[in-house]
């Protein structure tokens, strides 16, 4: 299941302006959210350890109920995952360089850390416990 990136209220307040349907049209499922940085794919529930750069940060698709993960990857096996989701509505983020941005209200996030840095969210990003078996990243469920 897809994660919305407006509630239908909060969808039904944007008022009828070529602004307000810009927004709507941001948000639309071809892009999932993620505007041009889309997240690497696993669609049979991993990803191959080669597939996320070293000393790096990558959203990850690992399918399921809440799919989208952020990977933090040191050197070697050092690797950290953080939700894909902001804390403030629940929005999927996307990825622009070092940082992950909300498009539904404009929170930023760091991407090394998941540790908010504007607002609307004032929570961090939760940890997303995943594991390296075999050459393979799995988010453990």
């Amino acid at each position: 299941m897809e994660r919305p990136c407006l509630s239908r209220r909060h969808a039904l307040l944007l008022p009828a302006t070529a602004a307000g349907l810009g927004g709507l049209a941001a948000c639309g499922p071809e892009d999932e959210g993620f505007g041009t940085a889309a997240p690497l794919r696993a669609d049979d529930g991993a990803i191959s350890l080669d597939e996320v750069p070293e000393n790096a940060s990558t959203l990850v698709n690992f399918g399921g109920k809440e799919p989208f993960v952020l990977l933090v990857r040191g050197a070697g096996e050092d690797i950290a995952g953080y939700s894909g989701y902001c804390t403030h509505n629940g929005c999927a983020l996307r990825q622009e360089k070092t940082e992950l941005d909300c498009p539904c209200h404009g929170s930023r996030f760091d991407a090394t850390n998941g540790e908010v840095l504007v607002g609307p969210a004032t929570r961090h990003l939760p940890e997303v416990t995943v594991v390296i078996e075999n050459g393979e990243i799995r988010r453990e469920q």
